[in-house]
């Protein structure tokens, strides 16, 4: 495992499932007659010392600006589904620091028209996991073919990075629901899986289901077949 992605690596399962849940309509929490909608959209939680549990309420305190890729890194700039004839721009995304059951923590914030790239994953066409995040529901909702069902196993898709390379990518895998709010054991070990490290080029999209509000997470994972001709 690369030295690149230690920090990646050390993501709290249970704060992701956390921040995933952010991407609802309906809030940061479970849905209740008193939940109130974010001011902004949140998804993959970033390091934190020690996982946290699954806080009940979740209060923004400071906001970080937009990271900038770092030198060494070509950002993905955009996501081209040919199948679909859809074409999705990607942006860094930028975090917020959060309290959770009185522990300050940070997770990261998707922006509302353009899916994001978490800046801790692999470069565009590089070895290792690059991971995009995007809403299915909010803003553009820029993911909600992947919350359809519409992207499958064998479709491509071509990443452009910020350098203007172009890589294509072929669609190995697509999960099923995976619940945000209850998640199990088994449940978080697989998220996990989705979001680690990997030493081969793989591109993993995440997005929330179903399309009105996010009760679940499905992830989309794609391998790199090559520079797109």
């Amino acid at each position: 495992m690369t030295a690149q992605f230690a920090s990646w690596q050390s993501y709290s399962v249970t704060a992701l499932l956390l921040s995933l849940a952010a991407l609802t309509i309906t809030g940061c929490r479970p849905i209740t007659t008193e939940a109130t909608p974010p001011a902004q959209e949140a998804v993959v939680a970033a390091a934190t010392p020690t996982p946290t549990p699954l806080p009940q309420e979740t209060t923004v305190v400071a906001e970080v600006a937009t990271p900038a890729a770092t030198p060494t890194k070509v950002p993905p700039t955009s996501l081209e589904f040919e199948d679909l004839g859809l074409e999705i721009a990607v942006v860094p995304m930028g975090w917020e620091v959060t309290v959770q059951d009185g522990q300050t923590t940070t997770r990261w914030v998707v922006p509302e028209d353009a899916a994001g790239w978490a800046v801790d994953s692999a470069s565009a066409g590089a070895a290792g996991n690059t991971v995009v995040a995007g809403s299915q529901a909010r803003g553009e909702a820029v993911f909600a073919p992947l919350a359809a069902g519409e992207i499958t196993v064998g479709q491509q898709i071509i990443v452009t990075g910020a350098d203007g390379m172009r890589y294509l990518y072929t669609v190995t895998a697509v999960s099923g629901p995976i619940p945000v709010f209850g998640a199990t054991a088994a449940d978080e070990a697989q998220v996990g899986a989705y979001i680690a490290p990997t030493e081969t080029g793989t591109l993993t999209l995440i997005t929330g289901w179903p399309l009105a509000t996010t009760t679940h997470r499905v992830f989309v994972v794609a391998e790199l077949a090559g520079p797109a001709q």
